[in-house]
């Protein structure tokens, strides 16, 4: 068994808010490159993100548990560009679907099928996702533009 790599934090960052499929959603951009001084996104990867994610919400959120709200994360990782696109529905639940494009293609976007979560950097952006959505929704008065306004601050996680 090889044994896990040392962690180095990647950089992190709030992208945009996205308004596709009737989902407002928050975009979020890590980088494998801690250092990287240019965007954090090429253009092309956030086009063809953007295009995967409406066709995400578009297929499988169209439904009337939704609340409408959502996030993604696009991380350009050692092995490929992940995109993770998650949506909040009634119970407190949030769905996701996890696609991926080959580092060379990243206007290829395809569905994961292998069982998988997320990876430790990923999960930084849900802990905080989830954390906002207890704060602001999950409340008697839900407030749907402070959940959307409560992001993730940029930096090295």
């Amino acid at each position: 068994m090889k044994p896990p790599e040392p962690y180095l934090a990647r950089r992190i960052a709030p992208i945009d808010t996205w308004r596709e499929a009737g989902h407002a959603i928050k975009v979020y951009g890590i980088h494998r490159d801690p250092d990287l001084a240019g965007p954090m996104l090429s253009d092309a990867i956030t086009a063809s993100a953007r295009a995967a994610a409406r066709a995400v919400l578009e297929g499988e959120a169209a439904n009337d548990r939704c609340h409408g709200l959502g996030f993604c994360i696009v991380h350009v990782g050692d092995e490929a560009i992940w995109l993770l696109v998650d949506w909040w529905i009634t119970g407190g639940i949030v769905c996701q679907r996890m696609l991926s494009a080959p580092l060379a293609q990243p206007d290829t976007f395809t569905p994961v099928t292998q069982p998988a979560l997320a990876c430790v950097w990923e999960l930084v952006v849900t802990a905080h996702e989830r954390d906002a959505w207890v704060r602001h929704m999950l409340t008697a008065k839900p407030e749907p533009a402070a959940w959307l306004h409560d992001v993730l601050p940029a930096g090295r996680y």
